[in-house]
């Protein structure tokens, strides 16, 4: 064979290969895509035709080239009126025979195709269509004749075994669909959550504020205290701030929060003086037992005030008058085990098992219920845990269990 025969074979077969441009697809599509695309293949492959393609249906009901091989030219792409032609198709069919209607014998003339195969649902839907053409002897040529019925064969035999991956694959597009609106309505779901938490973690700061401005008036002359108190206020007033930026960050949820650590034994220290004077108002002594130096851990440092305050407080509640709240540290093999007791009434044995869920409370004068709920997302989310038992002064005891960083 010379070279000159060779190049035109390669030239042949390069443009006998072509395939069409079809419209980009999402993960779903894209399986339909290549599922479309490996019948088109070995349907050209089993006939010869010049030119198969494959349409498939969008969610809105209209038809989009899926995959397609040819040689000359591209075909066309399917619009509206493309669809009532095809749901008359019962089977595969040669478009030019003198029983189909006019509009099927007009849009084969307009596609460029000579037979055609609706792949359809039981209830006979049309899911997609698998359509022939050119000049080639499988469908008889210009002038030769109606479409062989071995092609016919052919074309239908495809159409079935598509039927059942087809329905599958456009079953999964809709499923994907669903879910991604569920993940919408979590998100909403979430932000309105979220919207909750923030008033109820607004009001943490809110007491330290109104707990200086109380003293104020007869402790203005005291330096320390004022000192003392100005930072105190000035980092619960910065801390408002980082709280409402959570809910910018929430409502991107693809946004990842950045890493970062904190020293407990800072953080615990902080706490305790932080709602000493809430506590004393109350008749209640706050005590701090952190071991120092503790490690770092996994928790970022306003997550963790998050955490001890909103235990601190509850624990300073339950306690009554003459009685103590507790907060420890300790490192253990794994982590850092942060511990805050009280001295009050307990929990119920049936109360902790639903201690940590949204909006339960067992308090009608704060029927938020929300504290807790948020310290076991923080806690579990930083890998942590959490849970609940009688203390050793008779009251609770929370204990949280949070890996180093």
């Amino acid at each position: 064979m010379s070279e000159v025969t060779l190049q035109r074979n390669r030239r042949r077969r390069a443009a006998a290969g072509r395939r069409a441009d079809v419209e980009p697809m999402g993960g779903v599509r894209r399986d339909l895509q290549s599922l479309l695309a490996g019948a088109v293949h070995r349907l050209r492959a089993t006939t010869g035709c010049d030119s198969v393609v494959a349409w498939a249906l969008r969610e809105d009901g209209s038809f989009y080239v899926a995959a397609a091989e040819f040689s000359g030219q591209p075909p066309v792409a399917p619009d509206r009126d493309a669809l009532a032609a095809i749901a008359s198709l019962r089977c595969a069919a040669d478009l030019s025979a003198p029983e189909q209607p006019a509009q099927v014998r007009a849009f084969g003339e307009r596609y460029g195709c000579r037979a055609a195969a609706p792949v359809t649902t039981i209830e006979g839907r049309p899911l997609a269509v698998l359509l022939v053409g050119g000049r080639s002897p499988a469908l008889g040529g210009p002038g030769r004749g109606a479409v062989r019925p071995r092609t016919l064969a052919a074309l239908e035999a495809a159409a079935q075994r598509l039927a059942g991956p087809v329905a599958a694959a456009q079953a999964a597009g809709r499923l994907s669909q669903l879910d991604e609106e569920v993940r919408r309505l979590d998100r909403l779901a979430a932000l309105g959550s979220l919207s909750a938490e923030i008033a109820h973690e607004v009001r943490n700061p809110l007491v330290s504020v109104k707990t200086f401005l109380q003293l104020l008036p007869e402790r203005r002359d005291d330096p320390e205290f004022l000192t003392r108190f100005f930072d105190v206020v000035t980092a619960e007033i910065a801390r408002m701030e980082r709280l409402l930026d959570d809910v910018l960050a929430h409502a991107r949820p693809e946004a990842a929060a950045p890493k970062a650590g904190s020293d407990p034994s800072r953080v615990i220290a902080a706490v305790a003086e932080l709602l000493r004077y809430r506590a004393r108002s109350r008749g209640v002594d706050v005590a701090c037992e952190a071991e120092p130096e503790l490690p770092t851990v996994t928790v970022g440092e306003d997550r963790l005030r998050q955490i001890l305050l909103n235990l601190a407080m509850n624990a300073i509640d339950a306690t009554p008058a003459g009685g103590a709240v507790r907060l420890k540290g300790c490192a253990t093999g794994s982590g850092v085990e942060l511990i805050v007791s009280d001295e009050g009434p307990g929990i119920s044995e049936e109360s902790r098992s639903r201690v940590f869920e949204p909006f339960f409370s067992g308090r009608n004068d704060r029927p938020s219920g929300l504290g807790l709920a948020i310290c076991r997302r923080i806690v579990e989310d930083a890998g942590g845990s959490i849970g609940v038992a009688d203390g050793e002064y008779g009251g609770a005891e929370f204990r949280v269990t949070l890996p180093t960083a």
